[in-house]
């Protein structure tokens, strides 16, 4: 299994996942690639890159993680 890998300088290389949280209500959305737009079920807030809540330590998945393929 691949382990998360650490954004560094806010870099997103091509393929990486991150997590998408609503910067409104807090809600844990998807991981997604970062170029996504998804709406919240739960306020309603359209969630994009540019304004998704970041956590304190920012991962990123590559798109065929072993962790990924329940979703």
């Amino acid at each position: 299994m691949k382990k998360a890998e650490r954004q560094k300088d806010k870099e997103i290389r091509p393929g990486m996942q991150v997590e998408f949280i609503c910067p409104k209500c807090g809600t844990h959305l998807a991981w997604a690639l970062p170029d996504m737009e998804m709406n919240c079920p739960k306020c309603g807030n359209w969630v994009t890159n540019e304004n998704r809540k970041k956590p304190k330590l920012d991962l990123m998945l590559p798109t065929d993680d072993d962790q990924l393929t329940l979703f």
